[in-house]
């Protein structure tokens, strides 16, 4: 009896039966989880090998190619160290305001140039008022991220460089055109490079850096190679973003002298348009919208430029609401930015650029009373910077000891600046062959020292500084004539050579090129070194630097150049200013990036915009 199976055993061992089965069962499920587990692990590892190679990724947002996705930007390494970086879309401003929920097209932007450019062509623009002029109308093929400082492409859709080559490849993007709607091609391309590069085109601070260009070459139509002699810290700077793309079917000609006389003949593939018939000559130049642009549809309708000198008139259009932004002199500055009931309608900006640039005055060292440095150091320690900085500009500038800004590597901290020291500079002065004569000026190998210190008319700012320098100057016996010199007379004397001294500013960059200022071939012809520096150790920096792509050794090659700089003293550098702009309160979304404001960030709402 006590051996008998009976029908409980029988349950017993079903059950048993039943989980020795689901362990089995369930063995065999973790054991295929575990293969399916190595194959997602295999997968993940040959993606992320993709992606650091810089393979297109997609996403879901809009078709391109594959239904429901498209191409994200790429930027990545490629065999030669080099970098490949791909832009399917035209990059759009980092503070894009499309999408605010207050925007609208529409309305005006008056600004004010403070003086009329001389030409607004291409290429043989003569000063910064020109160029500015040009920027809402002519495109390169990549342009710089105000954020992130990086470069990407714009009229390309894609570039790569080859270092060992020195070759630099752009892709055009396929649906792009010109203001009168004809394509941009590669053909463009190598005719905005060969017009810059032909003899006779008065265009020498530019060419100065396309020299370093070997050829440009149209690979097909849309696909350019530009190839450098030799390694340039610069390379693609100077390859995509230095020569602006301009029409050839618009722009042909049979002789340079033909494309020197056309001073209103701008014409390119930006978002506003120039007509020379909106030029009203002494009073202001209006550009407006291209409705044919191929990009992004800009905020403004029209963008007005003024030419009012005077500061103090410039600020009054400004209260009046004639102009929509000034860049106030600091006495105005200082006053205005705390005061209430100003602030309650326009918008007040300080802030430190990198790219400020700087104030100084420049010897013309063909004259003999310039032609030493002993001379020039005696000047410089005559001049009680940090007192100008104090007094005329408020504070608001700073002391520099060279042409680079304080707060960028390519400056040498470790330069101290020449003593304010009237009684050293004397001693200079005398050991430089200088004593006074009859007259109370000093003299030397029978030639008196005076001269004429050149400043842009109408500048009280200016002025004030000139008039400083002019007294310190003439207590120890050197007679100073001020000259205020409308703009563009100004920059003639300077290319012509036909100067004694001048007080003006040099924009600046986060690492500039000193060759266009400070190399002697730029003394040549109507070059940027207008004072006729020439120094064989300073050249020979500039061409080392230039060539150095190792930026830590660049970086001591210009400290010595600095050095030699702040030895030979060509200029007084005076100082360089904090960046400070008045703007109008209507005006929306105009915060500055730390390399300055971006225009194409601004707009006016609906309710709030003044011209119809």
């Amino acid at each position: 009896m006590n051996n008998r199976f009976t029908f409980k055993d029988a349950v017993f061992a079903f059950i048993l039966i039943l989980v020795l089965g689901a362990v089995i069962w369930a063995s065999a499920q973790f054991s295929r989880q575990e293969h399916r587990l190595n194959d997602v692990r295999t997968e993940l590892s040959k993606l992320n090998v993709l992606l650091a190679s810089g393979v297109r990724t997609y996403s879901t947002t809009q078709a391109e190619g594959v239904q429901g996705v498209k191409p994200v930007n790429i930027r990545r390494k490629n065999e030669q160290g080099g970098e490949y970086v791909f832009y399917p879309e035209a990059p759009t401003t980092p503070r894009d305001p499309h999408g605010f929920p207050d925007y609208a097209s529409g309305d005006w932007i008056v600004q004010n140039l403070g003086s009329e450019p001389a030409v607004v062509t291409p290429y043989i623009d003569k000063d910064a008022y020109g160029n500015e002029v040009q920027r809402p109308v002519l495109e390169t093929l990549i342009t710089r991220n105000p954020e992130t400082l990086l470069y990407e492409p714009y009229l390309a859709e894609s570039y790569e460089t080859f270092p060992k080559e020195l070759r630099y490849r752009f892709v055009l993007r396929k649906n792009i055109w010109f203001s009168d709607r004809t394509p941009i091609t590669a053909d463009d391309v190598v005719f905005s490079f060969t017009t810059v590069m032909t003899p006779g085109i008065e265009a020498d601070s530019l060419q100065s850096y396309l020299k370093k260009i070997e050829y440009v070459k149209k690979i097909d139509d849309r696909t350019i190679d530009i190839k450098l002699h030799e390694p340039y810290f610069q390379g693609l700077e100077v390859t995509g973003q230095f020569f602006e793309i301009i029409p050839q079917h618009l722009y042909a000609f049979k002789d340079v002298k033909e494309y020197n006389a056309r001073t209103d003949h701008l014409i390119g593939s930006g978002p506003y348009l120039f007509d020379p018939k909106k030029w009203e000559k002494g009073q202001q130049i209006t550009l407006v919208r291209n409705e044919n642009y191929w990009g992004t549809r800009p905020s403004f309708d029209r963008i007005v430029y003024r030419f009012i000198s005077n500061s103090q008139a410039a600020l009054q259009a400004f209260q009046n609401e004639e102009i929509d932004g000034v860049t106030p002199q600091p006495d105005q500055f200082i006053k205005f930015s705390s005061d209430p009931e100003f602030l309650k309608k326009f918008k007040v900006f300080k802030y430190q650029r990198p790219n400020a640039g700087y104030r100084y005055i420049g010897w013309n060292l063909r004259k003999p009373i310039f032609k030493d440095k002993i001379t020039r150091q005696a000047l410089t320690m005559l001049i009680d910077r940090r007192a100008i900085i104090h007094t005329i500009e408020k504070d608001l500038s700073s002391e520099i000891t060279g042409p680079f800004s304080p707060i960028v590597p390519q400056n040498d901290k470790s330069i101290q600046p020449w003593p304010y020291d009237p009684e050293g500079a004397r001693k200079k002065l005398t050991d430089a062959g200088w004593k006074l004569n009859s007259n109370d000026v000093l003299e030397r190998d029978g030639v008196e020292f005076r001269f004429s210190l050149m400043i842009p008319a109408q500048s009280s700012n200016y002025e004030q500084i000139a008039s400083y320098v002019k007294e310190q100057f003439k207590k120890v016996g050197i007679d100073v004539r001020i000259l205020p010199t409308e703009f563009s007379v100004l920059v003639d004397k300077l290319n012509n050579r036909d100067f004694d001294a001048s007080m003006l500013r040099w924009t600046g960059s986060i690492e500039g090129d000193p060759y266009q200022i400070w190399h002697s071939n730029s003394a040549k012809d109507k070059g940027s070194n207008a004072i006729g520096f020439a120094n064989a150790e300073a050249d020979k920096l500039i061409e080392d630097a230039r060539k150095e792509l190792d930026e830590e050794k660049r970086m001591v090659l210009w400290h010595k150049f600095h050095q030699i700089l702040n030895e030979e003293q060509p200029y007084v550098f005076l100082h360089t200013s904090l960046s400070t702009s008045f703007l109008n309160g209507r005006i929306k979304n105009a915060e500055p990036y730390l390399v300055g404001v971006n225009r194409d960030d601004w707009y006016v709402p609906s309710l709030q915009q003044k011209y119809r």
